[in-house]
C-alpha cells in the first residue's frame, strides 16, 4: 500500500498539472532539455524509469522550495530524510546535537509487489516510468546521469544506464555544460545555507523524537528571499555566472568559500555572491532563536518522522 500522504493523491496530481502548465517556473528561459544531435539516440525514450525507482532522489533547497512554491503544496507532502551512509558532504544536515547528519530526498512510494518509486511517477503503458513533474523535477534528475569532472562533461560510473548507451559524440555539449554549471551552483548555495544551519542546530541538545520541520520552514524561508536576490540579477547574465562558476568550481575554487575575489570581478558576478551570503546571514541571524524554540517545542508535538533508507543516486 502506497504512503498516505496529507494531500491525497488525486488532489495532488491536479496541482502537478497545474504547476506544469504554469509559465513562470524558475528559469523557464533555458531549454531544459539536453540536446541531441538525433532524437532516437537519447536513451531516456526507452528507458523503464530505473532511475525514478530503484536508488532516492536527493534534492537541495532551491528543487523543494520551487516545487512546493509553483505546485501551492507544503514541503512535508513529498519530502522525507535519509540518515547519512557514506562519507560527509556539504549538504548534509543536522537535526539536532546529536552530530547526525541527514539529507532531503524526494518520498517513496511503496507499491503493490513490494517495490517503491518516486513519489511523482505515473505509469505509462509498457511498464514505462514517466515525471509527474517534469517542468520542476530536481536537479538531481536534471543532470543524470552526466557530472562535471574538471569542468567537462563526463557520465556518472554508477549510473543505472545500460553500458554504452549514452556517447557524448551525440550531445550538444557547451549547453550541457552550461546547465551543469548552474547545478553546481546551487549545490554550492544550499551547502552555504546547510552549513549555516548546523552551525546554529549544533549546540542544541539531542532530541528524543526526530523532525524534520524546523529545517524544511528554514529553507524555505532561505530561498523565499533568494528568489528576490534573483530578480535582481539580468536575465542575459545568467549564463556568464553559471559558466564562471563551473569554471570555478573546475579549479577547485567555491566562490561562496573563497575569500579572494579577482581584482576586477564582473559587477553581476561580485553583486550576485555578495547577495547570496547577505540573504543567508539575515535569515540565519532572525532565526537562530526561533530554531531554538522550535526544537524545544516539538519534544511535546506528534514528530513528522519520515526517514527513509536507501542510496543516493
Amino acid at each position: 500500500m502506497a504512503k498516505p500522504l496529507r494531500l491525497s493523491e488525486n488532489a495532488l496530481y491536479h496541482e502537478i498539472e497545474r504547476g506544469n502548465r504554469r509559465k513562470n517556473v524558475l528559469y523557464s528561459n533555458v531549454d531544459e532539455k539536453v540536446k541531441m544531435k538525433e532524437a532516437k539516440s537519447n536513451p531516456c525514450v526507452a528507458c523503464p524509469g530505473h532511475c525514478c525507482s530503484r536508488n532516492l532522489i536527493n534534492v537541495c533547497g532551491c528543487d523543494a522550495w520551487k516545487i512546493a512554491r509553483e505546485l501551492g503544496i507544503k514541503p512535508t507532502d513529498f519530502l522525507a530524510f535519509a540518515q547519512l551512509q557514506e562519507e560527509e558532504t556539504p549538504y548534509n544536515f543536522q537535526l539536532d546535537g546529536s552530530g547526525k547528519s541527514y539529507y532531503l530526498v524526494l518520498n517513496m512510494n511503496e507499491q503493490p509487489d513490494g517495490s517503491r518509486r518516486c513519489m511523482f511517477g505515473l505509469n505509462l503503458p509498457r511498464h514505462q516510468l514517466r515525471c509527474g513533474i517534469y517542468a520542476l523535477r530536481p536537479i538531481a534528475c536534471r543532470a543524470y546521469p552526466f557530472v562535471l569532472e574538471g569542468g567537462e562533461v563526463a557520465i556518472k560510473p554508477w549510473a543505472l544506464c545500460p553500458e554504452g548507451v549514452w556517447n557524448l559524440d551525440d550531445l550538444d555539449l557547451p549547453p550541457l555544460q552550461e546547465h551543469l554549471g548552474r547545478f553546481q551552483m546551487e549545490f554550492c548555495i544550499y551547502g552555504l545555507v546547510v552549513a549555516s544551519w548546523n552551525e546554529g542546530v549544533a549546540k542544541q541538545l539531542p532530541l528524543e523524537k526526530l523532525d524534520f520541520r524546523p529545517f524544511v520552514n528554514y529553507v524555505m524561508d532561505v530561498y523565499d528571499k533568494l528568489e528576490e536576490a534573483r530578480d535582481k540579477v539580468p536575465t542575459a547574465t545568467w549564463p556568464l555566472i553559471w559558466n564562471r562558476w563551473r569554471e570555478s568550481m573546475a579549479s577547485g575554487v567555491n566562490p561562496l568559500w573563497s575569500e579572494e575575489l579577482e581584482s576586477t570581478p564582473p559587477p553581476a558576478w561580485k553583486q550576485w555572491l555578495e547577495e547570496i551570503h547577505e540573504v543567508v546571514g539575515k535569515v540565519v541571524s532572525d532565526q537562530l532563536s526561533a530554531v531554538s524554540f522550535q526544537l524545544s517545542a516539538l519534544s511535546s508535538q506528534p514528530a513528522i518522522h519520515r526517514e527513509v533508507q536507501g542510496e543516493r543516486f
